[in-house]
């Protein structure tokens, strides 16, 4: 029981529980790092097929990092909304910015910025709250 309460109230977990909290975990990194790798074979074969497409290690190591980072939001995300048409709303809106925001307009970045410190500020909040 004094270490129920040095753990802020909560039991230990027990095995079954563990593993469950392990197998969903490996599940979404899975699903995370499938959707980088179809995502940047994309201009892995533009690469191929065509000359105007030319990347770098760099390109594909950055875009890797950042499409994880979004990955990772958006199996938060849908772990904390509790429904998938919370999160799906989410995505579209993120989406709907990286589109909107083309490579020179700035607008569409300024809204993924704002979704992406949204999306912290609400989350440090449900976190805070969950922890009470």
């Amino acid at each position: 029981m004094a270490r129920a309460a040095r753990e802020g109230g909560r039991p230990p977990l027990d095995l079954k529980e563990a593993m469950k909290t392990s197998t969903t975990l490996y599940r979404s990194a899975v699903r995370v790092a499938l959707g980088v790798v179809l995502i940047l074979s994309l201009p892995l074969v533009a690469m191929l097929v065509t000359d105007e497409v030319v990347w770098s290690l760099a390109d594909f190591v950055l875009a890797g990092v950042l499409l994880a980072t979004i990955g990772v939001a958006l199996e938060l995300a849908v772990k904390k909304a509790g429904n998938l048409a919370t999160a799906l709303g989410i995505a579209v809106l993120g989406v709907a910015a990286a589109i909107v925001g083309e490579a020179d307009d700035a607008p569409g970045l300024v809204l993924l910025g704002i979704l992406l410190i949204g999306s912290a500020c609400a989350l440090g909040v449900r976190t805070a709250q969950d922890s009470r």
